[in-house]
């Protein structure tokens, strides 16, 4: 099917209105949202762009409805997106989806993949006993897009994903991981988010935070944009595979900068994570050339990509072609129900359906954005460094053999092929590329016989 074809289709699906609302009706592929076992379409909409900077007189629910018709499963929105939330709450109730409705649909709902982000560290701080946490915008979430807005929360109500958002340092990794290892004896004085939220996912009360014992949530995630070191020290601390999910910033500049398709994304797939990309047009910046999110509705684009630039179609279908990617999230400005061929959901989730991207088009595509937009558009992620080698390796030597341990190298603009282990100068083993999955080291073990008494060291090419 080529593009003009899905426009006609999915004009036409979304046309039908609302009764066609399951999903389960447009003919759309879908892709497993790793372990999570979840279908989704390999479009998904974002929470940003006009949900969280409504334009005057523009119906912005009707953007959520609008996705929802055409067959679009993931939603994303965050507790920093302002009125993001409660757009997708009024949508919601619109379509039957919130849970006490007259009408409910449990089917539509169950079709739904409804994630959405805490940007706090801590589920509890007894030094700030005020102040927001990851478990206080959970419960904020659910009231804003399934209750009042005021606390009560509907029997029945649950969100499919909630993820820590935007993870940029080591330090912060250490906070989300607080407390975990104390769950179920006398807690600390903080407790860190992924305590506090496991708790509402599994309906326990370890750390004395979810003493009605709910269950609120059914995966937790995390994202970034800056930094695939964060994320990947993040996800090798998990020995317990909370992490269902990470969402990380993808587009056709990664590879000029510290690379997520070569670093982050092949651990998060090799441990069975649902990876869903983000910042695909760079928050707009591909088009405008500004190195900043949008911050008011006239700095939104509202037109299906720009004239003489990159198409928007490539843009979607960029990391698409990134071997472990599910889905692609993008904020919308507008749509349009008259013109399918101007409405900007209509055109990324056809980009969507299109054959996978491969290598050669990938590439094109990158030398297309370079060319007519440059490569300084990704302000939000650690520049280019190059391959950076792993430090000097632990040796363990006894009478028959040598055990060699490596903390994982980090791939520059071209994925690491193999580790090449040396004794001296001399060559001894070349070692496949795998991902470090946990924070133990990388391990090969030789007859000391092979090895000698040179100098040892751990060469990633």
């Amino acid at each position: 099917m080529n593009r003009r074809q899905l426009f006609q289709l999915l004009g036409s699906a979304a046309l039908a209105g609302r009764a066609k609302a399951t999903g389960s009706d447009a003919p759309l592929t879908r892709r497993t949202l790793g372990r999570t076992g979840r279908w989704v379409v390999p479009f998904g909409l974002g929470g940003q762009a006009s949900l969280q900077y409504p334009p005057p007189g523009m119906d912005v629910a009707d953007i959520v409805v609008r996705a929802i018709e055409l067959g679009v499963n993931y939603l994303d929105s965050a507790n920093a997106y302002g009125p993001s939330q409660s757009i997708y709450g009024e949508a919601f109730w619109r379509l039957a989806v919130t849970p006490g409705h007259p009408d409910h649909k449990p089917a539509l709902r169950e079709s739904l993949y409804i994630a959405t982000k805490t940007g706090q560290r801590y589920a509890y701080d007894r030094s700030r006993p005020t102040a927001a946490t990851a478990v206080s915008e959970l419960l904020r979430s659910m009231t804003v897009m399934f209750g009042d807005g005021k606390g009560w929360i509907p029997d029945g109500a649950y969100l499919d994903a909630i993820q820590i958002h935007n993870l940029t340092t080591m330090q912060q990794v250490d906070q989300i991981y607080e407390g975990l290892a104390d769950r179920g004896g006398k807690m600390p004085d903080r407790i860190g988010a992924l305590a506090g939220l496991l708790d509402y996912r599994d309906g326990t009360n370890f750390t004395g935070l979810n003493p009605e014992r709910k269950k609120y949530v059914r995966h937790i995630g995390i994202s970034g944009h800056q930094s695939s070191p964060v994320l990947m020290n993040a996800i090798q601390r998990d020995e317990l595979n909370i992490l269902d999910t990470v969402l990380v910033a993808l587009n056709a500049n990664d590879r000029n900068y510290s690379s997520h398709q070569y670093n982050v994304i092949p651990l998060a797939r090799a441990k069975g994570m649902g990876i869903i990309a983000m910042k695909v047009f760079s928050a707009g910046g591909v088009y405008t050339g500004m190195q900043r999110q949008p911050n008011n509705p006239n700095e939104l684009i509202l037109s299906v990509g720009v004239p003489g630039g990159v198409p928007s179609e490539d843009l979607i279908r960029y990391p698409l072609g990134v071997p472990g990617v599910a889905v692609v999230i993008a904020g919308i400005g507008k749509i349009d129900r008259d013109r399918p061929e101007r409405d900007q959901l209509v055109s990324n989730l056809a980009a969507s359906q299109l054959d996978s991207t491969s290598d050669a088009e990938m590439r094109r595509i990158e030398r297309a954005v370079a060319a007519q937009h440059g490569t300084n558009t990704n302000y939000f992620q650690d520049r280019q460094r190059g391959i950076v080698q792993p430090s000097a390796p632990r040796i363990q030597r006894d009478s028959d053999r040598v055990v060699i341990q490596w903390n994982t190298a980090l791939a520059g603009p071209e994925p690491i092929k193999a580790y090449n282990i040396y004794a001296g100068e001399w060559l001894l083993y070349s070692l496949p590329f795998r991902p470090q999955l946990t924070s133990a080291p990388l391990s090969l073990t030789l007859p000391a016989s092979e090895v000698g008494e040179a100098p040892i060291r751990v060469e990633a090419i």
